[in-house]
């Protein structure tokens, strides 16, 4: 339980942190905002600069072409539009249960607005328990890192083969929605890490590269919608535009003149209602790969909230979808209609419900290993679970 006289305590202190933070960000996001518009226009240098940084370590995001500073408006709306979605949950193995096991549920649903026909939804359950499954060849059990890549993969999967499965659906080209990262986090890093070895790393490039070659041949548009982002690339490019070529090293590239400001608060500043920022490529090791293999990541911010309450998303899409304008605007169009169906909480209405098919409740996972006791029971084979878990059931949780 919890010793509230000390949680007291800190919820004073992050509430004094919070009201400085929002004092020093008006005079920083003002001079943020006016470095936007002076190197708008400035897309060689910057490029040329992020190409010479990039060997000195320097993490941001690449300008694709588009000004800086752009806004593009809302498209016009689609008289008929196919969207799907995908979410995923899981159970992690447990050393201290009665068997070790790997659920993993992936939610699907699809929708044409306008139609009148409801939302159509089903799942793709992944059990694993057998040792290959589940342990590595050191007897280790399966790290945490390598599950979430495999969840974050398998929704990649079903998802392009959903949409794969609508290809001349007469509401033409569908649009494909993930929640977060479009790729594995694992993916994203550009490098084998803890505990995802190098053969298992080009496992899960070989099949993110399939499943974007399939999402691409439908002639739709897929992408990763990440709520209320964190990130800083935009600012960093920005603060990399401050030095001159023969200034860039370690050090200088390290220097981030922008406090604790990020992109988010940025674009919220710049974007109306429904307008999307200009395209940018992130300078993650990964999309050097990824562009040989014609499937090179780019991102934008859309401003999915309401006059004077902006609420910005950071919408990740392999360049195809970039270079097909139609593709572009049809993706566009689809998370901005999407995001008024609950206005008052603009986030797309699909993946919400995508999420509620994934998840697995308590209850549920209470009731999955009754069935599985029961099943063992059943065959005569006796189970115990960890002195640790007992005493965690006697002591409610």
């Amino acid at each position: 339980m919890l010793d509230w006289r000390q949680v007291r305590q800190y919820v004073q202190e992050m509430a004094d942190y919070a009201r400085d933070r929002l004092r020093t960000h008006p005079p920083t996001l003002r001079y943020a905002l006016s470095l936007l518009h002076r190197f708008s226009d400035d897309l060689e240098r910057l490029q040329r600069m992020a190409r010479e940084a990039l060997r000195a370590g320097w993490r941001g995001a690449i300008p694709w072409g588009e000004p800086l500073a752009a806004r593009f408006p809302l498209p016009a709306e689609q008289p008929r539009a196919l969207v799907i979605a995908a979410d995923g949950s899981q159970v992690y193995p447990d050393r201290h249960g009665t068997v070790p096991y790997f659920v993993l549920n992936i939610g699907l649903i699809e929708m044409r607005p306008g139609s009148g026909a409801p939302p159509q939804t089903w799942h793709h359950l992944v059990f694993w328990y057998r040792e290959e499954e589940l342990f590595t060849e050191d007897g280790e059990m399966r790290a945490l890192n390598d599950l979430e890549a495999e969840r974050d993969i398998q929704e990649l999967e079903q998802l392009a083969a959903a949409m794969a499965r609508r290809v001349d659906d007469p509401f033409g080209p569908p649009v494909g929605l993930a929640d977060g990262l479009l790729l594995p986090w694992a993916l994203a890093r550009g490098e084998p890490f803890a505990a995802v070895s190098a053969e298992r790393y080009r496992e899960l490039f070989r099949r993110a590269v399939a499943a974007l070659e399939s999402a691409k041949e439908t002639g739709g548009a897929i992408a990763g919608y990440v709520d209320r982002p964190t990130g800083h690339a935009v600012l960093r490019l920005l603060a990399l535009g401050l030095l001159d070529p023969d200034e860039i090293s370690r050090e200088k590239i390290a220097d981030y003149p922008f406090g604790q400001l990020r992109d988010r608060a940025l674009f919220a500043e710049l974007l109306g209602p429904g307008e999307r920022s200009a395209l940018f490529a992130p300078n993650w090791p990964i999309n050097d790969h990824l562009d040989r293999e014609g499937h090179r990541l780019l991102f934008f911010y859309l401003n999915v909230g309401t006059e004077g309450r902006p609420h910005l998303a950071r919408v990740e899409i392999p360049e195809w979808v970039a270079q097909d304008r139609a593709r572009l605007d049809r993706l566009h169009r689809a998370i901005w209609d999407q995001c008024r169906i609950l206005a008052e909480a603009p986030y797309p209405y699909l993946l919400t419900r995508a999420h509620e098919l994934a998840r697995i409740r308590p209850e549920e996972r209470k009731q999955l290993e009754g069935m599985i006791q029961e099943a063992l029971l059943r065959r005569g084979l006796h189970f115990s679970i960890s002195a640790k878990a007992r005493q965690k059931e006697w002591l409610g949780g």
